[in-house]
């Protein structure tokens, strides 16, 4: 099974591929793009980076859409106007990479890799050139408050304000125009046009335009990669001079990763836990719920949503090789060996949510054949445990 970084890297290694064919510019850029360069582990919560210009981006995002569709994707304000980011994501169809309690409007949720376009930011004299003007900065508020997501029933009078002022706002032709006017504000068209200014800005960095003027490519994890031809002073101004730290990883508890499901087919599974965890967060940070009990319901829902996703692993697993189990001879020294080896992961995932409270089924034969070596290896706590689970009503208690 391949980890995130390797999908991402292979995105990478794709964008690279393209953008020699077809004669686009990018370089490496952020958090990760200095970990890889130096070797160090990314940063799991964090997407790999790139940077071109909108021009670029543009073509690069049409010739997905025409010639590469069928496993990957661009997504971004252009094809999907209910977003309010300026970057565009490229990711992997069959994967899956999204945050449970974040409640947006994209369409797709693979693993992805975040490309931003270079902005204008300073002229040649110094001068320094207004991003949003007061207009726009006003309409990109009124943006983030029309694209804010209600899941609760109990916000209902939210939802439907929301909603009516949506179609306010769509017929008063500013949300179709929204990105074509940011666009022809701030954003640059070809790479060569990035010398006719002496600062321009990726995401919130601001950079002097002598950095950008070079690339060079540079081997990393056995590809090769743009970079600025200065890759260290490049990566210093972006880091604030902290080109040298270790970017330390934060485990993300509400994450759902899988690179080998899509996200259509996992929160296909999943929607309803989804959709009642994201209720839970919104009655909580509009100050609906009170007390321990209540926290303790929104985490249960949670770890639910996580456990789903194990069982539908091992249910697909399962499904091809579970006649497979029940044809080797359980009484046989290695025949038990095997079994126990495959059904391991299963054993450990039951014990681990067991202690929650949680408990799950894959199908009749392989939970017969669980119980049996449970049985075998002496468990039999788990396997009444697991009854007794069954019996009861354990989503909500």
């Amino acid at each position: 099974m391949k980890t995130k970084k390797e999908i991402q890297l292979e995105l990478l290694q794709e964008i690279d591929t393209i953008s020699s064919k077809y004669n686009l510019n990018y370089i490496l850029y952020g958090i990760n793009g200095i970990n890889l360069y130096n070797n160090y582990p990314i940063n799991e919560d964090e997407d790999i980076e790139i940077a071109m210009t909108q021009g670029d981006i543009d073509r690069f995002c049409k010739i997905i859409e025409e010639k590469y569709s069928q496993n990957r994707y661009v997504e971004g304000i252009f094809n999907n106007p209910r977003l309010n980011r300026l970057y565009v994501k490229y990711g992997n169809k069959n994967t899956t990479y999204f945050k449970i309690l974040e409640l947006n409007y994209e369409k797709h949720n693979g693993i992805n890799i975040s490309i931003h376009p270079i902005r204008k930011s300073a002229s040649l004299d110094g001068k320094k050139i207004q991003e949003m003007t007061p207009k726009l900065s006003k309409e990109k508020k009124i943006r983030e408050y029309l694209n804010t997501r209600i899941e609760s029933p109990k916000l209902w009078y939210v939802k439907v304000g929301i909603k009516t002022l949506n179609g306010l706002y769509g017929l008063s032709g500013h949300k179709s125009k929204y990105y074509e006017k940011i666009k022809n504000n701030i954003f640059i068209d070809k790479w060569e046009d990035i010398q006719n200014y002496s600062r321009v800005r990726i995401n919130k960095d601001e950079l002097n335009t002598s950095y950008l003027k070079e690339i060079k490519k540079v081997k990393i994890n056995n590809q090769y990669i743009n970079l600025p031809k200065d890759t260290e002073s490049f990566f210093n101004e972006i880091d604030n001079n902290k080109f040298e730290t270790i970017i330390k990883t934060k485990p993300n508890k509400d994450l759902i990763l899988d690179t080998e499901n899509s996200y259509e087919e996992v929160i296909e599974e999943l929607k309803d836990l989804v959709k009642e965890a994201r209720i839970r967060k919104e009655e909580f940070l509009w100050g609906r719920l009170k007390g321990k009990n209540d926290r303790d319901i929104f985490e249960k829902v949670w770890d639910l949503v996580k456990m789903t996703n194990k069982e539908i692993k091992f249910t697909k697993y399962f499904k091809e090789n579970i006649d497979d189990l029940l044809a080797t001879d359980l009484e046989d020294e290695e025949g038990f060996k095997k079994i126990y080896s495959e059904l391991k992961p299963v054993i450990e995932t039951l014990e681990e949510y067991s202690e929650k409270g949680l408990t799950f089924s894959i199908d009749p034969k392989t939970d017969e054949l669980i119980e049996k070596v449970l049985i075998k290896i002496g468990n039999k706590r788990l396997v009444n445990k697991m009854k007794k689970l069954k019996e009861k009503e354990y989503f909500i208690e």
